[in-house]
């Protein structure tokens, strides 16, 4: 399997964190990049599952530890799992053999970062992140040997996100 490259966005709830996602994927796919994506349900309880009277759901409500239905060139797989890390699920992202994963949440992780800030003041809790490689901020500031770019700047994080897919500067796994 080749490298796979992989990018987190992190910010507080109501940042844009789904908005950016959905325009990086948006960019990687008119690369013509492979992507996948993996997201944080960061709003307590479990996610919504499938109709229970399908076939692969009622495996599952019966003990399965994990049920996977496969039709019409589409892979659907429902774990239990009662912790997950972002290793984990990297490495079942990593199954559909992708150029780049990305990721939303996570921020404790360990993979490169963009941090998405609403204020100055949730840079202070940010701050004490590891492997920021962008900031997208709502006014200008200035960080050591980190880069800003201004929330509605689209043409420079097209630039910045381009140079980090085709750049040398893997995190990958």
């Amino acid at each position: 399997m080749a490298l796979v490259k992989v990018l987190q966005v992190v910010g507080f709830k109501n940042s844009g964190k789904t908005t950016l996602m959905l325009e990086l994927l948006k960019q990687a796919n008119q690369k013509g990049k492979t992507v996948s994506t993996i997201k944080h349900h960061g709003h307590g309880g479990a996610l919504e599952m499938p109709a229970v009277e399908t076939d692969s759901m009622r495996l599952f409500e019966k003990g399965a530890a994990s049920s996977i239905a496969y039709g019409g060139g589409v892979v659907q797989w429902h774990q239990r799992k009662e912790k997950a890390t972002l290793d984990e699920l990297v490495a079942l992202a990593s199954l559909g053999d992708p150029e780049l994963i990305l990721v939303e949440g996570f921020k404790e992780a360990d993979y490169e970062k963009i941090v998405l800030l609403r204020s100055v003041e949730d840079l202070l809790e940010l701050q004490k992140l590891e492997h920021i490689a962008l900031v997208i901020a709502p006014g200008m500031l200035k960080l050591d040997n980190i880069p800003v770019i201004l929330q509605n700047d689209s043409k420079q994080l097209y630039s910045w996100f381009t140079k980090w897919m085709d750049g040398d500067n893997n995190e990958g796994i």
